[in-house]
Parts: structure tokens; C-alpha cells; sequence
């Protein structure tokens, strides 16, 4: 392995202090000043961070640590994000969005409902990349920094179906480049006179998606609603997947469950009970028939791809 391409996140240790304090300093010195919170925090992490039930970690690429970030707690259940820093002649690489995302995960598994942080309008990119990771502005309020003139706030409470989400997410961009190695002849071609083609199985998953979506949403609105079903076979044959373009026929399959990957963690807990009867089918929660979604997909991609695949 190439180490300039080894990027690795790594947690604290009392020898990694050196680095949190010249990183930070490097950046800070270069926009603001030094403030007395600066020197004490940086000069011992351990104390004002570690010790507090706080967090440190650091981004190495290679042998060499070029970034760093923390959280300490606010009160109970909140936690600030602070002393980010990625060393000048390694941006651009996304060091701080890895340090992001691994520092707001390691709040929320440690069960922190919420996350700040406090900025300024001055860092234009490093606001850009908060806002992508999900944090919104709020009141500044008081600060211990000058320098503060903004500052944002993030939810740590996951949705319930918000892992569901991201299982499906992946499995969906996996699956389209390997779809797309098909040529139209294999993609076309039936494995008997009775078992569909590898495009009407995509197919029936694309119909599945567009039957699935409006279930997902009407479900929210009744404790008991029954649904039609759909004869899949007639719906395959109607549409005539087997005559569609393979690549379109991929793009179709993939932005409808894009727009239910999007849907998916929009759904209160409070409504994942709610019955859903879906023609002859037993009834079932609306969060058993998300669940199953999934499960389905992955049976007819393994279809597709008869011999086992890690999706």
C-alpha cells in the first residue's frame, strides 16, 4: 500500500499531544490570535478535554498525523466539536470531513443527543463542510472565543430507520457498477424459457420501488391500511423490460430507490407500528414491510449475481 494513500483515524494517546497543539496553532495563528482558552487547551488536552469525558482524535496518512479534532461535553447531553485542524500542505484531501464524521459518530455512540460547535464567518470552507454534515446555524449566545461569530448545532439522535437507510444506499450504488459490466446480450439473456432475464428482474425491483414508496408514505398517515398488491409477472411482461435499454433500465432502478433511500429516515417512530396489509399478505408493521424491502432486494440481486457476493 501506497502510505501517502494510507489515511487512518486513530484516538488519543498523551504522545499525540504535540500534534493536537501545533496544529491548532498553526491555523489559528494564521487567521486570528492565540487566547488564553487556546494555550490552556491545547498546552493540556488531557485536563481540559480527556478528563472532562471528552474526545481527541487525530487523521494520520501514513506515519505522519496531519489533522486532529475534539469534543467535549457541554452539559449532559451535549457536546461541543472543537480544535479542528488539518496541517496546511495536506488540504483538499478531505482530511476534516474524515475527521468530522468520525468525531460526530463517536458523540452519538457514546450517547450524546446533541453536538455544537463555534466558528467564524471568516473559515468560509470549513462552514461549507459543517453545513454538509448536517449542522445548522443557531443563536451564537455567549462564547469564550473573539473570534466566535457563528455557531451551529447537530442532532445526534439518529432516526429509527436511518441505518436502514444507509444499508440500502450502499447495496444500490454497489450493485450499479456491477450491474452495469452486464452487456445488453447477458443482461438480455434468460437462464430458462420460464425464469426472467437479468433486465426484467431489475425490472420487477424498479416496480417494486414505485408500488413500495407510495405504501411507505400512506402507511404514516393510518394505524391500519390496507394496500393493494400487484401481479408481478403481469406488470414485468406489460412494461417490457426485457426489450429496455440495460444502462437506462439501471439509472431508472437506481434514482427510484435513491428517492427512498431519502424517504426512509423521514418516518416518525411513532408510525413504524402502524398496520399495513398488502393484498393477500399477512398484516404486518410498516417497519417489518421496510425491513422486508430490503430483504427483497437483496433475493433478486442474488439472482442476478448467482454466486455469492458480500453486498
Amino acid at each position: 500500500m501506497n502510505a501517502a494513500n494510507d489515511i487512518r483515524i486513530l484516538g488519543w494517546h498523551p504522545d499525540y499531544q504535540p500534534h493536537f497543539e501545533r496544529l491548532n496553532k498553526a491555523w489559528i495563528s494564521k487567521y486570528f490570535k492565540l487566547e488564553p482558552v487556546d494555550y490552556a487547551v491545547l498546552e493540556n488536552p488531557y485536563g481540559h478535554i480527556i478528563a472532562t469525558s471528552g474526545d481527541i482524535i487525530f487523521v494520520a496518512i501514513g506515519n505522519q498525523i496531519v489533522g486532529t479534532v475534539a469534543y467535549r461535553p457541554e452539559s449532559a447531553d451535549t457536546v461541543e466539536m472543537t480544535k479542528m485542524a488539518v496541517d496546511e500542505s495536506f488540504q483538499g484531501r478531505k482530511l476534516g470531513w474524515a475527521l468530522g464524521k468520525a468525531i460526530v459518530e463517536r458523540a452519538a455512540e457514546k450517547g450524546f443527543a446533541k453536538m455544537v460547535l463555534y466558528s467564524s464567518r471568516k473559515l468560509a470552507p470549513a462552514i461549507n463542510m459543517y453545513y454538509k454534515l448536517g449542522f445548522e446555524e443557531v443563536p451564537v449566545g455567549d462564547v469564550e472565543y473573539e473570534r466566535c461569530d457563528i455557531k451551529m448545532a447537530l442532532s445526534l439522535q439518529q432516526p429509527p430507520l436511518a441505518a436502514l437507510a444507509r444499508d440500502l444506499k450502499e447495496l444500490v450504488l454497489q450493485m450499479e457498477v456491477r450491474l452495469l459490466q452486464f452487456s445488453e446480450e447477458e443482461a438480455a439473456a434468460r437462464p430458462a424459457p420460464d425464469k426472467w432475464s437479468r433486465k426484467e428482474i431489475l425490472g420487477h425491483l424498479t416496480d417494486s420501488a414505485l408500488n413500495n414508496y407510495p405504501r411507505f408514505i400512506r402507511a404514516q398517515q393510518n394505524a391500519v391500511l390496507e394496500a393493494p398488491g400487484y401481479d408481478q409477472d403481469f406488470w414485468v411482461e406489460a412494461r417490457q423490460y426485457g426489450r429496455e435499454d440495460w444502462h437506462e433500465l439501471v439509472q431508472i432502478w437506481k434514482s427510484v430507490n435513491l428517492h427512498i433511500v431519502k424517504l426512509l429516515p423521514l418516518i416518525p417512530s411513532e408510525a413504524l407500528g402502524n398496520i399495513l396489509v398488502i393484498g393477500a399478505n399477512a398484516p404486518a408493521t410498516l417497519e417489518f414491510w421496510a425491513n422486508d424491502y430490503l430483504r427483497h432486494h437483496q433475493h433478486h440481486l442474488q439472482q442476478i449475481f448467482p454466486v455469492h457476493a458480500n453486498y
